[in-house]
């Protein structure tokens, strides 16, 4: 056998192999409850109703769109609606958010407004199954215990909801204890414009061979990012799409062929629905 076919025969295995890791849910699942709404990022918020706060969560309701939101867990296990580790951003105060017990973070307020930072229990009674949810499960050293602490609530939910994470162990998770709620890998180019860590493990998360983990249902994509090569491989498999963040009308209507799901901030669409 020549050097060269041993190269070849060599190349096309590894290649199978990253197909076979960054490969999605094997079966694509009906999303089509899920599909049916664009979703508002953090809530309908605007310079009055702070993002991930309950005059934002009421806003979406009443517009009648999905909402996408973020779940952190406390040092005292409380869930929590937050979008950041840290609290600087929105309250003013340089302090890791999983350090905070509940007590702790309702003495803090969202950007300068009345406005506290609220849990999960709240956003659930404000949406009341209205509209579906796209709930991120922030990456935390504590993955297995916000997982099971949010499985046990949502238990309680009667309403439409899925999970998404940037962190494969908590897609994982779900595909272990709880196969049937729809799953999506959040993910980014290997190029991005957004303020993420240019790291080796940025890198390597962004190639998706952690798929093999969590096989997830769907992915959510920067939208920016949308052409980089490992998205583009994606793109061979049967799997459901969403697309984050989207900021204008135009950008949502020249997405709209590719992506199922479109989240979307800062402008009111003309559509309640795809």
């Amino acid at each position: 056998m020549s050097v060269w076919l041993i190269l070849l025969l060599t190349a096309v295995g590894l290649f199978l192999i990253y197909l076979f890791l960054i490969a999605p849910r094997f079966g694509k699942r009906d999303m089509s409850t899920m599909t049916a709404h664009w979703y508002a990022h953090r809530g309908l918020w605007d310079g009055e109703r702070p993002e991930n706060s309950l005059p934002a969560f009421r806003a979406a309701v009443e517009g009648g769109y999905g909402i996408e939101t973020d779940v952190h867990i406390t040092r005292d296990d409380r869930l929590v609606l937050f979008h950041d580790d840290s609290l600087k951003r929105m309250c003013g105060v340089d302090r890791p958010i999983s350090e905070c017990t509940l007590e702790e973070l309702r003495t803090y307020r969202l950007l300068g407004t009345k406005c506290l930072i609220p849990t999960l229990d709240e956003f659930l009674e404000v949406v009341d199954g209205k509209v579906p949810l796209l709930i991120e499960i922030k990456s935390d050293k504590r993955i297995p215990e916000l997982c099971e602490k949010l499985n046990e609530r949502l238990n309680a939910y009667s309403g439409a909801y899925m999970i998404e994470s940037f962190d494969p162990r908590a897609v994982r998770w779900y595909r272990k204890n709880r196969p049937d709620i729809l799953r999506g890998q959040l993910t980014f180019g290997l190029v991005s414009p957004s303020k993420l860590p240019k790291t080796p493990l940025y890198r390597f998360l962004a190639s998706q061979i952690m798929n093999v983990l969590g096989r997830p249902d769907f992915i959510a994509a920067e939208a920016a990012t949308a052409h980089s090569l490992p998205l583009r491989l994606l793109r061979l498999f049967p799997a459901h799409w969403a697309a984050w963040t989207v900021r204008t009308q135009a950008e949502m209507d020249r997405l709209r062929n590719r992506y199922g799901i479109q989240i979307f901030e800062r402008f009111i669409p003309k559509e309640k629905h795809p």
